[in-house]
């Protein structure tokens, strides 16, 4: 079994239906298949609006991509046939009710799954974004999975509840336009590998996409995480694609590092959670003036 994260860069085309060409050729490159588990990263889905001459500001943006993102769902879906491969796609605007919120489509053989972000970021409220749904625990033959949008992967407790219910791995598509950015991501993926005891894995869009405001500008690398624990990597890094670049972060070793994961460990802070939770030590506050 395969778990692999993309780094993608977003390109303008030509013709409206382009954008399918390079994502099936991406899988080609990769020999996706049955065994392989493919992760696209956050706002990827909005390179099925990057045709013709389009000049919009962000709320423009955001409108022109929820008109487009059930064709790039389509488009996923038909990969997904094609290659029978497992597909994370690109997360992207799109309509629920009457607001928009950011959405990914998780497609495989035997069926789909919708992931929404559940915390906004500050940009992204100020577009009236609205809070999504969490996604269920998926039982896959990759393992049992979830997967949690960029600034989602900050909140330990988020995380936390996937991992208490069963999660075995953790997909995390991003998105974020300074080194700070990618920074705060990579963290809190680390972290969650650890505190969860799961695999990890980083998908973030890269590269510069002129006249789109909403992501005009894009950092990271596509990277696969473990706890850093027995027989692990020593930094818990399972797998990484090249930086600030397109590429992808191969683990073909799924099944293996998820045995890994929680067994043969030294310490083991998915079993001893609940005791941190405890009122045995209560914070209190002691004046010093």
């Amino acid at each position: 079994m395969r778990l692999i994260a993309a780094t993608w860069q977003p390109l303008w085309h030509d013709r409206p239906e382009a954008w399918l060409d390079r994502y099936r050729d991406a899988l080609a490159e990769i020999a996706a298949d049955r065994d392989t588990l493919v992760v696209f990263p956050e706002y990827a889905a909005i390179e099925a609006a990057f045709y013709g001459e389009v000049s919009l500001d962000a709320r423009g943006w955001m409108i022109r991509g929820a008109d487009h993102f059930e064709t790039y769902c389509d488009g996923i879906r038909q990969l997904v046939r094609e290659s029978g491969a497992t597909i994370l796609g690109g997360s992207g605007f799109a309509r629920k009710d009457d607001k928009i919120v950011n959405r990914a489509l998780f497609c495989s053989p035997e069926g789909e799954e919708w992931l929404e972000k559940l915390m906004p970021t500050p940009y992204e409220r100020a577009l009236d974004m609205a809070p999504g749904a969490g996604m269920p625990i998926l039982d896959t033959r990759f393992g049992k999975l979830a997967a949690v949008i960029c600034y989602d992967s900050e909140f330990p407790l988020i995380a936390r509840r996937y991992a208490e219910a069963g999660a075995e791995i953790l997909l995390v598509p991003s998105c974020t336009d300074t080194e700070q950015g990618a920074s705060r991501v990579e963290i809190g993926c680390r972290a969650r590998a650890l505190e969860g005891q799961m695999i990890v894995a980083m998908a973030p869009l890269v590269g510069k996409v002129p006249g789109c405001e909403v992501i005009d500008v894009n950092l990271g690398q596509a990277r696969i995480f473990c706890p850093p624990d027995g027989a692990s990597p020593e930094d818990g890094t399972l797998a990484r694609g090249q930086k600030n670049a397109p590429g992808f972060a191969i683990l073909n070793t799924l099944s293996e590092s998820l045995a890994q994961a929680r067994k043969g460990t030294d310490v083991s802070v998915f079993a001893h959670w609940p005791e941190s939770e405890t009122a045995q030590n209560p914070v209190l506050l002691r004046n010093f003036h």
